[in-house]
């Protein structure tokens, strides 16, 4: 071998073995990872259209089974909602409700009045207002009961006007949310 070309092949051996390098990677690139990567994306593929999809950002939605609960429990089919909404007795449970709870407590109701419904595509708001007498305790106790039950309560405003006794007239303005559900044949 010539000296002048040992001398060029020493000073570039570098180069030569990166370009060596840059083969063995191709290689293996070609013929191990990319045929790999095909069976992966496969397998995903097949996995989700089966129903058990692999990526955590394509997992179904569930919803959670006490969310769900709540849901039904306040659920009516949309036709059922709009004609017990319309004849109110919607509105007549809902005052049952409320004075239940509240007779529970111990609170004496002196007035119920039903107020305007509100039909959206998909819910019905009933509104009551209320007038009660019973202890600041019994009503703080009444509110808890209306938090912890399985309807959707809202209260929208309350006033309090305290008389001898320890004893207070109340006057409640609340609401219940019924959802309408999609009518099944």
């Amino acid at each position: 071998m010539n000296a002048l070309s040992e001398v060029w092949l020493r000073r570039h051996w570098p180069a030569f073995a990166s370009l060596a390098l840059l083969a063995v990677v191709t290689i293996v690139h070609q013929f191990w990872f990319q045929p790999t990567a095909r069976r992966y994306a496969r397998a995903l593929k097949q996995a989700t259209e089966m129903g058990m999809p692999l990526d955590p950002n394509d997992l179904p939605r569930i919803m959670p089974p006490r969310l769900f609960a709540r849901i039904a429990d306040n659920s009516l089919p949309e036709a059922r909602a709009q004609e017990a909404a319309s004849s109110g007795q919607l509105t007549a449970e809902f005052l049952g409700e409320l004075s239940e709870f509240m007779s529970r407590r111990g609170l004496t109701v002196t007035g119920t009045e039903p107020a305007p419904t509100t039909n959206s595509e998909r819910s019905i708001t009933l509104r009551a207002h209320v007038r009660a007498r019973g202890r600041y305790a019994d009503f703080v106790m009444f509110l808890d009961d209306l938090a912890r039950s399985s309807r959707l309560y809202g209260v929208e405003r309350f006033s309090l006007i305290p008389e001898s006794g320890g004893v207070v007239n109340i006057e409640l303005w609340t609401s219940r949310l019924v959802l309408k559900s999609a009518s099944r044949l």
